[in-house]
Order: C-alpha cells, then sequence, then structure tokens
C-alpha cells in the first residue's frame, strides 16, 4: 500500500515537471509574439543591444521603447522649402533670403549656436534688403492752384466765439427772424428790391474808395457811372437804371477788400454782438466803412442812424431767410459751416 501511494506521488511530480517543460517555451514564444521583452532585469542589462519591443510614431518622429530608455529616432528627410510666389515688384533672378530651420528644443546645446546662426542670418538680410520706395505726394485734383488757395482761418478764441454765435442766433430765431418775414409777408419783392437799390447806392463812397486803393480804375469808373445815372435817373438810386439799361454792373467792395488786396492778413476769427461773423482785418475795414457812410455825415442823431442800419439789416435778411435755414439743417456742426462760409465768401470778394 506505502509502494502504491509512493509510485503515485512520483507519477505525479513527473507529470508536473514534464507540463512545466512544455509550458515554458510555449510561453517564451507566446511573450515574443506579444511583443513583452524579458521580464529579468539582469538579463536586460547583460544585452543592451536588444532589439526594441515598442515604436511609436509622434509627430513625424520614432520613438522606440525598451524595457530600460525610451529612444527617439530622427527620420532624416530633406528640408522642404516652401515656393516663394514672385510678383513683379520682386526680379526673377533675386532669390528671397533663406533662414536655417528652427531647430528643436531637444537637441540639447547646439540649440543656442543654431538660434545665433538664425540672428546673424535675419539681421544681415535686413541690412541687405533694399530701402522703401518713397513716392511723391499725390496732388489733389481739384485743388485749386498754388495762388488761388485761401488761407487757413485762425480762431484762438472759439469758446467765446461759440457762446456769442449762439447769443446772436437766438437773438436771430426769437427777434430777427419773426421780423423778417413780417416785413417780406407785408412789402413785395419789388419794394424790398427797391429799398435795397438805394441802401447801395448810398454806399457808393465806400466803393469809391476801396477801388481807388487798390489801384483799380477800371472798378472806379463803374462805381463813378452807376451813382451818377441812378442818382438822376434812377430816383436817388432806388432804380437800377445803370445796370438794366446801360449794362454797369455793380461793384461790391469795401475797406476789408482793400487792406486784403494789399496782403494784410485776416487776423483771428471773431463773432460780434448783434453783428455777426467777423475777423480782425473787417472789424477795421468795417470801422473805416463807418466813417465814409452817408449817415455818418447826415444823420441828424445817432438814434435814427441806428434805425436806418436797422432797416437796411431787416430788409437783407429777408431775402435769405430760407437759405439760412437750409444750411442751418443740412449742417453738421452750423458754427463751423458758418464760419467757413464767411471765411470763404470774404476771401473770394478779395480775389476779385
Amino acid at each position: 500500500m506505502k509502494i502504491g501511494m509512493r509510485n503515485s506521488n512520483r507519477i505525479e511530480r513527473i507529470l508536473f515537471f514534464v507540463l512545466v517543460w512544455l509550458f515554458i517555451p510555449f510561453a517564451g514564444h507566446a511573450t515574443a509574439f506579444l511583443g513583452f521583452g524579458d521580464s529579468d532585469p539582469v538579463e536586460s542589462k547583460k544585452s543592451p543591444k536588444s532589439s526594441p519591443q515598442f515604436i511609436y510614431d509622434v509627430d513625424g518622429s520614432l520613438l522606440a521603447q525598451t524595457s530600460e530608455v525610451t529612444i527617439m529616432l530622427e527620420k532624416k528627410l530633406p528640408p522642404i522649402k516652401e515656393k516663394v510666389i514672385e510678383s513683379e515688384e520682386t526680379p526673377l533672378d533675386e532669390k528671397p533670403a533663406e533662414f536655417p530651420e528652427e531647430a528643436s528644443s531637444d537637441t540639447g546645446p547646439a540649440n543656442g549656436k543654431e538660434s545665433e546662426a538664425i540672428g546673424d542670418t535675419a539681421s544681415t538680410a535686413l541690412e541687405q534688403a533694399p530701402p522703401p520706395a518713397f513716392y511723391e505726394e499725390m496732388e489733389d485734383p481739384f485743388a485749386p492752384p498754388p495762388g488761388e488757395r485761401i488761407p487757413e482761418l485762425k480762431d484762438p478764441f472759439e469758446s467765446y466765439n461759440r457762446v456769442m454765435y449762439n447769443f446772436n442766433e437766438n437773438l436771430y430765431e426769437y427777434v430777427m427772424e419773426p421780423v423778417a418775414r413780417g416785413w417780406r409777408y407785408v412789402l413785395p419783392e419789388d419794394v424790398r428790391i427797391v429799398i435795397k437799390n438805394a441802401f447801395d447806392n448810398a454806399l457808393a463812397p465806400v466803393k469809391l474808395v476801396s477801388s481807388l486803393a487798390q489801384g483799380d480804375l477800371k472798378k472806379s469808373g463803374r462805381v463813378l457811372g452807376r451813382v451818377v445815372i441812378n442818382t438822376t435817373a434812377g430816383l436817388g438810386g432806388m432804380l437800377d437804371v445803370a445796370g438794366q439799361e446801360y449794362g454797369i454792373d455793380n461793384v461790391n467792395e469795401d475797406f476789408d477788400q482793400a487792406l486784403g488786396y494789399h496782403s494784410v492778413p485776416t487776423g483771428p476769427y471773431i463773432v460780434l454782438p448783434f453783428l455777426g461773423p467777423a475777423t480782425a482785418r473787417n472789424v477795421v475795414g468795417r470801422v473805416a466803412d463807418s466813417f465814409m457812410s452817408p449817415t455818418f455825415f447826415f444823420s441828424p442823431s445817432f438814434i435814427i442812424s441806428s434805425g436806418i442800419t436797422a432797416g437796411e439789416l431787416t430788409n437783407d435778411t429777408s431775402f435769405i431767410i430760407d437759405d439760412k435755414k437750409a444750411l442751418g439743417e443740412s449742417a453738421i456742426d452750423e458754427y463751423e459751416s458758418v464760419r467757413d462760409f464767411y471765411h470763404q465768401y470774404r476771401e473770394g470778394l478779395v480775389k476779385k
């Protein structure tokens, strides 16, 4: 009995060793087939040149992983050069400056040397680059000739001028415009034109002095001819017989224009109370014109002279009510529009 049990134990041990002997080669082939390496660290150290077990392709770089280290295998491919589109400004025989490819951050100390080489190449290319082309400033085809350009009008008192402009606008809106509209409603246009002709004929001394100051004998002769004909045949200047019957055009001259003819600068822009826009030169001209006006010599009192001036201003305003309203509606900044219009109008009179 004991001998049988011993024999059975021996048979079991023999079968166990046979199975182990058969399983070890099969396991080795299976692990080799699946890509697993030896698990024995000692054997791994003895064979450092063993073939890699894992190979990956990450962003164009081959990574081979063994049991201990990971090795990056760089693909040695020729650098790809971008095609440079040649324009009409780049000559065909010139090649654009080529810069070395950017070095990888994993290349170690060589990265610093390559960066210095890139900096030197870039600076050299910039130094050798042709200077930028400078083109002459294009002239405005609609700009007037240099001799006819209007000088810039300075407005150093803009804050005060805007306050006074608003004051005059309120005065015009609540006083002058209603009175002028009533004047236009009561008096027909022909009657208002007769009144305008009479005031214009009374300014003949101002026009004559201004024309003579400019040395314009032709205008001076026209002023004398018109004042003689209209005063006599035109009932004191109320009818424009000289212009309608004899073709003698009117003359629009004042002492401000005479000063401008002699290159006296306009000076700063200023808005006068009740009188509106003006310049420093225009103020001097208005004072000179007032001493040559018939109301200064023949008016019995200041009140009557002021009444005549107010009547003339009301009559003139009755002709421009609609124009002023259109200007205010179309202007973004009415103050600047009035200032620019006044400046261009006065300079245009000086050029004539």
